[in-house]
């Protein structure tokens, strides 16, 4: 019985030892479980914090996304309006293109005539000069007459 109990007293001395080795084992690796639920707990504020940040972004892209609608909106608007003034631009220049020929050919047709006035007055007033002096030739033709006669 002796030997039992020596036996046992080993068996315990080797059991406390063991057990002494993993308290040993256990305390590093409580120290460590609590710097990684104090990381844990870190990470955690980090990522609401990331969250928070993705939120407002996700609120500004959509502010984004409507502002860029209305702008396109406006584009598409100013784009049309663009290619109507376009249109009415040629349109005009069209029309001015006509008026400057009519005008142009009116310009001809005025000296034209102004041609044909000038050449008429010039004519009349030749042709009256020339009767002025067949009216001052038979005038002093009807004085010498007149004057032989008295």
């Amino acid at each position: 019985m002796q030997k039992a109990r020596e036996e046992a007293n080993k068996r315990l001395h080797e059991a406390a030892q063991a057990q002494a080795g993993l308290l040993n084992e256990v305390v590093p690796l409580r120290t460590k479980i609590a710097e990684l639920e104090a990381a844990t707990e870190t990470s955690k504020a980090y990522n609401k914090k990331l969250e928070d940040q993705c939120v407002d972004r996700e609120q500004t892209l959509g502010k984004t996304k409507v502002a860029l609608a209305d702008k396109t909106d406006e584009y598409s608007r100013l784009t049309t309006e663009n290619t109507s003034l376009q249109a009415k631009i040629q349109e005009l220049i069209s029309a001015l293109a006509s008026k400057d020929q009519e005008m142009t050919a009116q310009a001809a047709n005025f000296k034209v005539a102004e041609e044909k006035l000038v050449e008429e007055v010039a004519t009349r007033f030749a042709d009256g000069f020339a009767e002025a002096l067949v009216q001052a030739v038979c005038a002093t033709l009807a004085s010498t007459s007149s004057g032989a006669a008295l």
